[in-house]
């Protein structure tokens, strides 16, 4: 039998590093494959949430026994004198994908937005992600942009999403 997955949002000791590991392992067996230049841009872009940011948000945490399997944070932005949410981290093990987990953290990040009054939320993401692309969609998100930029595995289409109140 497995262990049920629990999910909190008090961040711990450790729990930042967890989050950073998390993303540089689970896709080193996918089709992305985005390498140690992938995991040292969220290792930057977490840090930054801390000491930039000051934590203003709220990050999701899903941890079966001790391990850390399933992430998702919100990011509180000002833009255009509005405040909005910025998804970020959102990330499923490969071992509890498919049970809808991802789903389940990104509709808990956008409730949080909505109750705090935001504007919205917004997301970067790339292609080749078609089940979170999948997730957003079903969730309301639209896309508002897509660009090549030249990222961490070369020249990758980056994809901007939006979903307004």
């Amino acid at each position: 039998m497995t262990a049920p997955v629990a999910i909190r949002t008090d961040l711990r000791p450790g729990d930042l590093g967890r989050l950073i590991a998390l993303h540089g392992t689970a896709y080193v067996d996918d089709a992305v494959h985005f390498g140690l230049p992938f995991e040292a841009f969220v290792a930057k872009t977490v840090a930054e949430y801390v000491l930039d940011n000051k934590a203003q948000g709220c990050v999701w945490l899903a941890e079966r026994k001790d391990d850390l399997v399933a992430c998702a944070a919100i990011v509180e932005r000002e833009r255009d004198g509005r405040t909005f949410g910025q998804l970020r981290w959102v990330l499923a093990d490969p071992s509890v994908r498919g049970a809808g987990l991802g789903k389940k953290l990104v509709a808990a990040a956008v409730d949080h937005a909505r109750a705090q009054g935001w504007a919205g939320v917004y997301l970067e993401t790339t292609d080749g992600l078609d089940a979170s692309m999948g997730i957003y969609r079903q969730i309301g998100f639209v896309e508002t942009g897509r660009e090549t930029q030249r990222l961490w595995r070369g020249d990758t289409t980056m994809i901007t999403m939006a979903l307004d109140f």
